[in-house]
């Protein structure tokens, strides 16, 4: 299914508030498979509107529109969407019942304009609103159909995912996606090792996601059960890992310092010249086995720049290694645009570098996670 997203109101446009809608039906949407293939915003304009949404009509499968359900004046969603498909506005009388019933619990007088909100399109599937006042409506023509939703987050959300989902899952089949997420490794470089199963995806679909200092990507699949969905990932995600499996740490909600922790069975410590503690942070998180015993940061007392660089790694790790009595010592360094991790176990060093030529501040938030992805290869091989 191809779907447009168009969020309504002028004060998105004006910068005064997020669209954090759009992004939670895209998420929401290709987490069962359908293609969010475009993102628009329209102030309250219904001339703009119109157009926008008779464009989206004519080059998708699935419209959905965010705000403009309210009382005021311009609230113009439903209006204008009634139009572009000429039918009329009717009220629908449960809303109507709910609206009244809440002004009363309220001990408030309801203005006339608040009848606005129990309008819906002739013909239309009105959803529920279990949050605020204005319901959400699906209505469907010539094949297609176009969804209108409150603004409001707390409204959209729970409709969305409670009351529109449901419509939009084909027939009886199950959805079922997995998310494998990779570190250390760029978003284009993804793309390019796997161009050829995204250009060939049918069922299951690839979407790669870029996150922060990493990426994700989402397979779902559709089948008679999540069993059959899983064997249809399965093949593929095994496709995936023989190319770019040396950054593969997880699935789904893991994260990456979690990952480590999981697998680390040597208690360790850390020598950071890099990232000034965040690695150490991020890690202590998740230490609740204790492996994790300090970290001691980067002094021209413990190392000079004379050395070579694997002296002062190896430097570096014997310090942490002796002083918090660990089996394993590692150290971070930088030198000449590289990131150097060196790891310290049973006297041995194991030395891996990155590149890393950008600020000072980029190079302390990106390191942890090309550390970390390295830290993990090497624990659990």
């Amino acid at each position: 299914m191809k779907v447009s997203i168009i969020a309504v109101g002028s004060e998105l446009l004006l910068g005064q508030i997020a669209n954090t809608n759009g992004q939670y039906l895209s998420k929401l949407l290709n987490g069962i498979g359908h293609s969010v293939l475009e993102h628009a915003v329209v102030g309250d304009n219904p001339e703009r509107l119109e157009r926008v949404v008779t464009n989206a009509l004519n080059n998708n499968d699935t419209v959905i529109l965010t705000g403009g359900l309210g009382p005021t004046k311009d609230d113009l969603t439903k209006h204008t969407v009634a139009n572009v498909l000429g039918r009329s506005l009717v009220t629908d009388e449960q809303a109507l019942t709910y609206i009244e019933d809440y002004f009363k619990q309220q001990n408030q007088v309801m203005t006339p304009n608040n009848k606005q909100q129990a309008l819906v399109i002739e013909g239309s599937k009105v959803l529920e609103n279990k949050v605020g006042m204005a319901p959400g409506m699906l209505v469907e023509t010539n094949g297609k159909r176009i969804a209108l939703l409150p603004g409001p987050p707390k409204e959209m959300q729970p409709m969305a995912k409670n009351e529109l989902l449901p419509h939009l899952l084909d027939g009886e089949q199950v959805i079922f996606s997995e998310l494998l997420r990779f570190a250390g490794i760029g978003e284009s470089r993804v793309e390019t090792e796997l161009m050829d199963l995204i250009d060939n995806q049918t069922n299951p679909t690839i979407a790669p996601l870029a996150g922060t200092h990493e990426v994700n990507i989402r397979l779902t699949a559709n089948g008679q059960t999540t069993k059959e969905c899983q064997n249809l990932i399965a093949p593929i995600k095994q496709e995936i890992l023989s190319r770019i499996g040396d950054y593969y740490y997880g699935s789904d909600d893991i994260k990456l310092e979690q990952a480590v922790m999981k697998e680390v069975s040597r208690s360790f410590a850390i020598y950071d010249g890099v990232t000034d503690g965040k690695l150490y942070s991020r890690l202590q998180d998740y230490n609740d086995a204790h492996k994790l015993k300090g970290m001691l940061p980067h002094s021209n007392k413990f190392i000079t720049d004379s050395d070579s660089i694997d002296n002062r790694l190896a430097i570096g790790a014997t310090i942490v290694k002796d002083l918090f009595e660990t089996d394993m010592g590692i150290a971070l360094l930088y030198d000449d645009n590289k990131v150097y991790l060196g790891i310290l176990l049973k006297d041995k060093l194991h030395v891996q570098s990155f590149n890393m030529t950008q600020s000072r501040n980029l190079i302390k938030s990106r390191t942890p996670n090309y550390a970390l992805i390295r830290l993990l290869n090497f624990i659990k091989h």
